[in-house]
């Protein structure tokens, strides 16, 4: 599968932190997926199968984003696995795809601050 030039954009962005940042990054994306589960959660638009299903795969996301903070030394082709199964899940429901931009661009710019 290819990966989506959308989230393609962050590999750069992630290659180039050193090991503290990249734990960090990861770190701070899985807080901002679940605060993004909590918000679809409570979103009472939304028909209770989509709910579910948009926190299925949010809480898969997060859930490797969780494992990739003890990847160590850094591994680009790990990397490239997480995105592509990003991709995957992003495949299964199309409307995950803007909360999971908001979560990568939160938590990359945590890291300036």
């Amino acid at each position: 599968m290819e990966i989506d030039i959308k989230f393609h954009q962050y590999i750069p962005r992630i290659e180039n932190l050193n090991e503290q940042q990249r734990c960090d990054f990861y770190r701070w994306l899985a807080h901002s997926l679940t605060v993004s589960i909590r918000v679809i959660i409570c979103d009472k638009t939304l028909p209770q199968s989509e709910i579910l299903n948009r926190v299925k795969w949010l809480n898969e996301i997060e859930h490797r984003a969780i494992t990739k903070t003890y990847v160590r030394p850094f591994d680009i082709e790990d990397t490239l696995d997480f995105f592509d199964m990003i991709n995957d899940y992003v495949d299964k429901n199309n409307n995950i795809s803007s909360q999971l931009h908001h979560c990568f661009t939160k938590s990359l710019n945590q890291l300036n601050k």
